[in-house]
């Protein structure tokens, strides 16, 4: 009879442990709540069709904006279509982060604008 008495508090202790392993580790994980946040964005084009030596990589968007002092609660992309042209970018996507309000200011100083956030 005791073992099933543990097995129950065992078993939601696992349960809690591995939906926290779950979760986005590479988010700032105090969340202050949705009245104290808002989504901004920036679109992020570059590289080159036809280039062979294409090797464009778009910026980590919780890395650029963590650099800055601005935590990161969620984050989001959409891709957008580019030409297939020469010369056309070979990437181009809309770029969202989900922040404290207090640090809107400091996104739009390196390019991000307030946003409705992703489609989900």
């Amino acid at each position: 009879m005791k073992l099933k008495t543990l097995s129950i508090p065992l078993a939601a202790l696992l349960l809690f442990v591995s939906c926290d392993l779950l979760s986005n580790p590479g988010l700032d994980s105090e969340y202050p709540g949705d009245d104290h946040v808002t989504w901004v964005e920036q679109v992020f084009a570059g590289g080159q069709q036809c280039d062979p030596k294409d090797d464009y990589s778009p910026p980590d968007t919780k890395k650029l904006l963590q650099s800055r002092g601005i935590s990161v609660f969620d984050t989001g992309k959409k891709h957008l279509g580019t030409c297939a042209a020469c010369g056309c970018p070979s990437y181009a996507a809309i770029h969202y982060a989900l922040i404290h309000i207090d640090n809107v200011e400091k996104a739009e100083e390196i390019g991000f604008v307030l946003s409705e956030g992703p489609d989900r």
